[in-house]
């Protein structure tokens, strides 16, 4: 299993001169995991961008029309060419500088592609696909139109949130069928909304947001406010991030100005007086975002982009706004003692603490729709475990089918799983920490394929092993091991 960089192609078919013609369109450049399952099929698991999360095959399935093409890059050039800097973030966008926007099949390699020159047939593509893309995908949008459907499958991913699922479906929802409609334009920025999501780390205020507009297919940037800076300052501009959209939209400006901006840990911005490392920039880059939540014109690199149809998220856990803390009890240990817990309670917050915060009021009143996340108990951690598509316990298995191995837990290992995450206090960002943790020293195991099964249990003791191995050949664990276990 090794790191690798990839060019995420979608893969489309015209005819020119009586021909049909492989055209690959430039989606992405991606971070993930490449390795071989026991068949020897390369796979590779996307860890970086809207689809993180899935292995590449899987963007091809569920009917999905559209076939997406990944070609691993040369890394140590990757790394070369972004001044010897091993930055993902540098590494991409100096790469996505350098690539064309069309690509066919390579004449040296049927593996590889090599950059599409010819004029005529980049005109042809044009006409095609910008005529699809530059306005809303109205195919895709009537897949999905149902918001009931919608709804239920991201329910599938987010455990626990459902009130909250459907406020930012319901906001986003009325977004795009604003921003896709002949409206003044005037009259859609003022009908769009502009969404803040706050609350505890882990809750699952990003990934409700990729699973939204992965169904919508429409572009969708995450953006960390900690590395935004005001004009004057070292760092990224917020204009940056509209280059940022647009190469998510394929270079479709239309396409990037109806897409989704996320600005995360947005309450880093915040302005304190009693905060001795505050900084100036944080005020400055309060009062820049002002201008594009209003819906403005900028201007990137010689391209007109309004944000009159963006859809501006804000995200931030705003830890120390709350006007109290709740205390929880878990089991943690073999011998089920009980330990106390704090969990943020957000839920009397209103707009004047988020000024009192340090988010300038102007700013904060550009907000027109405010969504609390729920605090995630004990019973929540564990029923993210067994349901959640997203689960580690959900994941793994799919890995474990692809390599072949027999994959089971018990009740127990799924307790003893939640309550060492609880006490990370990281909601279920942390489950991915702890499940990994526990796995680990059995991985090396299981790829080197001396084991047919590998059974998660509690372990007996403080060092004990949260698992059993099973050798190719051998019988399986007894039945009584195997009782109470998930399928």
């Amino acid at each position: 299993m090794n790191a690798s960089l990839a060019y995420l192609f979608r893969k489309r078919h015209i005819t020119h001169d009586k021909k049909e013609q492989e055209i690959f369109t430039f989606e992405d450049i991606v971070m993930g995991l490449s390795f071989a399952n026991t068949e020897d099929n390369e796979l590779f698991h996307i860890v970086t961008g809207k689809s993180a999360g899935i292995l590449a095959a899987q963007l091809n399935e569920d009917g999905n029309e559209t076939e997406y093409v990944v070609i691993l890059l040369n890394m140590n050039e990757a790394v070369k060419a972004n001044d010897n800097r091993v930055n993902f973030e540098g590494i991409r966008n100096n790469l996505i500088k350098r690539n064309g926007k069309y690509y066919i099949r390579s004449e040296k390699s049927p593996t590889s592609l090599s950059r599409l020159i010819d004029k005529k047939l980049i005109r042809i593509c044009d006409e095609t696909f910008s005529e699809k893309s530059s306005d809303f995908d109205e195919e895709a949008f009537e897949k999905t139109s149902n918001i009931s459907k919608m709804y239920s499958f991201i329910k599938k991913t987010i455990i626990s949130q459902d009130e909250q699922i459907m406020q930012i479906l319901t906001t986003l929802f009325k977004n795009q069928t604003v921003v896709k409609s002949k409206l003044d334009i005037d009259l859609i920025a003022k009908l769009k909304e502009n969404l803040l999501i706050f609350g505890s780390t882990g809750t699952g205020k990003t990934e409700i947001l990729k699973r939204i507009s992965r169904l919508y297919k429409i572009p969708i940037v995450i953006q960390d406010a900690t590395s935004l800076s005001e004009t004057g300052y070292q760092g990224r501009k917020i204009s940056d991030m509209f280059n940022d959209l647009m190469s998510a939209a394929g270079g479709d400006v239309q396409l990037a100005e109806r897409g989704i901006l996320v600005i995360d840990e947005f309450d880093k911005l915040a302005e304190k007086p009693e905060d001795n490392q505050s900084h100036v920039s944080r005020a400055g880059v309060q009062r820049g975002l002002l201008k594009l939540l209003d819906g403005s014109e900028f201007y990137v690199d010689g391209k007109k982009f309004d944000t009159s149809r963006l859809t501006v998220v804000a995200l931030g856990a705003f830890t120390g706004i709350v006007k109290d803390t709740n205390t929880q009890q878990i089991g943690v240990g073999a011998d089920k003692e009980r330990t106390q817990v704090d969990v943020d309670n957000y839920k009397d917050v209103t707009t004047e603490d988020f000024t009192n915060y340090g988010i300038i009021r102007e700013l904060i009143g550009r907000f027109s729709k405010f969504v609390k996340m729920s605090p995630l108990k004990e019973k929540d951690i564990k029923k993210i475990l067994v349901e959640s598509d997203f689960s580690p316990l959900n994941t793994y298995k799919k890995l474990f089918e692809l390599l072949g191995i027999e994959f089971s837990y018990n009740d127990d290992f799924v307790n003893w799983l939640a309550e060492r995450a609880v006490q990370l206090n990281s909601g279920a960002r942390s489950l991915k920490t702890v499940f990994d943790e526990s796995i680990s020293g059995a991985m090396f195991k299981i790829f080197a394929g001396e084991y047919s099964n590998v059974s998660l249990v509690r372990p007996e003791s403080e060092d004990g092993r949260p698992y059993v191995l099973t050798k190719k050949g051998q019988e399986k664990p007894p039945e009584k091991e195997k009782k109470g276990f998930f399928r």
